[in-house]
């Protein structure tokens, strides 16, 4: 079996405005992996993503590899067959429908029919509006179409639950569950989040940052604890029936 990561770090230091934010991150991710990356606003989340989707940081230094080779060699088609990002906020510059988007956000073959993911997200009724015309919401879960429809085996999502109800959380949660299995084929998913309690249900590990350079990386059960929550956060934390809160 092939345990060439979907997705490494070597040595990976990320600074910006004078700080250190992550420093020397070594990590992995693997096919079927789900990962949330968590830390307090400021700690470098979004700068990571960037890092990890190769776009341009302040000041980096170490090496990402994508499959197992190193995110500057990879052509530009060919990474967007590998890799998608979604922003925390669209920059929607065309007022073009919700269908016209989707059918140019796909790259790659196997991506799943544009109807399932429209069902999948509660977005079906939506699909010959405007995205400009959008809620925050609405147009945060049709970001998580077009991320599907590029068909990348590596989904990169910043804060894809920011926007969303109680409701809209689970319908987002259970669809990021099932997009990243065993059963899914070679796929992983990297996302920031904030809330632990919607973490450990949709989560298989967690990248904590501190936001000093500091960072572990776990199996969700391993980091989701008071102890790293408190480093991380800078708050007590108890657990409560399964759900974790700031105490």
């Amino acid at each position: 079996m092939n345990r060439t990561p979907l997705l490494e770090a070597r040595a990976l230091t990320l600074r910006a405005a004078g700080r250190v934010l992550v420093e020397d991150l070594a990590w992995r991710v693997h096919a079927g992996e789900r990962w949330c990356v968590i830390g307090r606003n400021g700690a470098g989340k979004s700068l990571v993503l960037r890092a990890l989707a190769g776009l341009s940081v302040p000041e980096r230094s170490g090496d990402v590899l994508w499959q197992g080779r190193s995110q500057g060699d990879w052509p530009a088609g060919a990474a967007a067959s590998l890799r998608a990002l979604m922003a925390q906020q669209a920059q929607d510059r065309f007022a073009l429908t919700v269908e016209r988007v989707l059918a140019l956000s796909e790259v790659a073959g196997g991506a799943p029919p544009a109807s399932e993911l429209l069902s999948a997200l509660d977005i079906a009724g939506l699909d010959g509006r405007r995205v400009d015309q959008l809620s925050g919401g609405e147009r945060q879960r049709v970001a998580l179409a077009q991320c599907a429809m590029q068909g990348a085996a590596l989904m990169l999502l910043d804060e894809p639950v920011s926007f969303q109800d109680p409701a809209h959380q689970q319908v987002v949660g259970r669809w990021l569950t099932q997009a990243a299995t065993p059963a899914s084929g070679a796929r992983a998913w990297v996302a920031s989040a904030h809330d632990p309690s919607w973490i450990a249900r949709v989560a298989t590990h967690v990248l904590a940052l501190s936001g000093d350079g500091g960072w572990q990386a776990g199996r969700v059960e391993e980091i989701l604890s008071a102890p790293v929550l408190e480093r991380t956060y800078g708050c007590a934390w108890r657990s409560v029936e399964g759900a974790w809160l700031p105490d």
